[in-house]
Order: structure tokens, then sequence, then C-alpha cells
């Protein structure tokens, strides 16, 4: 025999959103903007040896994990600011602007990361860490996928920045040990559908990653300094895991 659990309340779940950019949990988020690069890339085509549409997709998805991490990062000091006192005693930098805690204010307790977030820097691999880090005390980048991803953003910005045509420092890392090296100033990265799939499926496994060791963290947080949390807290938390969960 089986029962039917009972139906999350509306205002539970509608309070337990508010803690987040948006309103929107960060890695579901996520999921949904990386699915629709996918389709794009899968329709995608090749003219003139160039595949733009892959390439477009894949600027997109370093930009939405990017904003990702940030997303993550407030909410974690949304739901429990309490977590700041480990922060705050390794960030000597940590300030917030007065113009905008005064557009907050009614609401600054589950706000607070969204400010704060705003100040730092999430373009690295090795940024995300130390600032995950100096927050819950967790590196979700292990060092290979510190060089995964140091690949991926060199890929991006030779696509943003020089339209994919090789420069002398991309050339050196990516061809050091090829017999025939792409040419500087000539040769060109050749990015497609399949490229983009790699690139999806590495940033989506991090995503996932990044959000489950928070989820355990701020957890372990809450229970070893005697929190209670309340309900939307909690929810709040639950939501940080996949969708497909």
């Amino acid at each position: 025999m089986t029962t039917k659990s009972a139906p999350i309340p509306t205002n539970e779940v509608r309070n337990a959103l508010d803690f987040f950019v948006g309103g929107v949990p960060p890695y579901a988020y996520f999921e949904l903007e990386v699915a629709g690069l996918k389709r794009l890339a899968k329709r995608s085509r090749f003219s003139h040896g160039l595949n733009q549409t892959a390439e477009v997709c894949v600027i997109a998805l370093s930009a939405y994990f990017e904003a990702f991490c940030k997303a993550q990062f407030a909410a974690v000091i949304n739901i429990c600011p309490a977590v700041l006192r480990n922060f705050v005693g390794r960030r000597k930098d940590t300030t917030l602007d007065l113009h905008n805690v005064l557009e907050v204010l009614n609401e600054l307790e589950n706000k607070l990361g969204n400010l704060l977030s705003e100040d730092y820097d999430f373009g690295s691999a090795k940024a995300i860490n130390g600032l995950y880090c100096d927050l819950l005390g967790i590196s979700p980048f292990s060092k290979d996928e510190m060089k995964t991803y140091s690949q991926f953003l060199a890929d991006r910005n030779l696509l943003v920045h020089h339209g994919g045509i090789y420069t002398f420092g991309y050339a050196a890392q990516r061809f050091a040990r090829r017999t025939a090296p792409g040419l500087p100033h000539w040769d060109s990265l050749v990015v497609g559908a399949r490229d983009h799939e790699k690139w999806a499926s590495f940033l989506l496994k991090m995503g996932n990653k990044i959000a489950e060791s928070c989820k355990k963290a701020l957890e372990a947080y809450a229970s070893l300094n005697r929190i209670a949390l309340s309900v939307p807290q909690k929810r709040a938390i639950w939501f940080f895991s996949s969708s497909r969960d």
C-alpha cells in the first residue's frame, strides 16, 4: 500500500524562493539555460568552415556558469547570514554600498548575499574555490577540474577577445606538444556542436557538485552551531539539489 505525501503549502515554497536571485534556485535555472543552449547547438551547422551558433553557445555557457556560481554563493548567505562570521574573518575587504543597502533595507537579512556577491570575481576556478572556501570551507574544483575549466576559459576568451583566431599565447599553450601547431594570427579555433556538448556536460557536473557541496556544508554548519533553521530556510536548502533529484 502506498501513501501520497502531503502537498507543500504554496506560501512555504514562495517564502523559500525569496532567498534566491530572481526567485529561482540557482542550479535548477542553470540546467534550464544549458538545456536551451543544447537545443541550439544541436541544430547548428557549419558554414564556410565556421559554426557561429556553436561558438555563441560556448560563450553563453561561460556567462551562465559564472552567474550560477554567483547566485549560489548569494543564496547560501541569504539563507543563513551567520556563515559570514567565517567569511569576514578571512576577507578583510568585505564592504557594502549603503545606496544598495537602502534599496533592500526591509529585506536585508535575506538579500545580504545578493549585495555581497556583486563585488566579487567568480571568473576563474581559483577565485570560485577561494570564495567558497572562505564562506563554507569547501573547494569545489579539484586540481584536474581546475585545469579543465582553464582550458574551457581559454577557448571562451579566444572567441570573445580574438574572434577565435589563435594568438601566440594560446597556440603555445594548446599546441606545445604537437608536431603541426596552429599558426598564430592565421589559423582559428573550430567549434562544433560536439565541443559545446563536451563543455556543457562538464559545467553541469561542476554546477551540481557546487550545489550539493553547499547543501551538505550549510546543513553541517547549522547543526554544528546549533542554528534553528525555519521551514522556508530548510526548503530553500533542499532546492539546491538538481531538479531531477
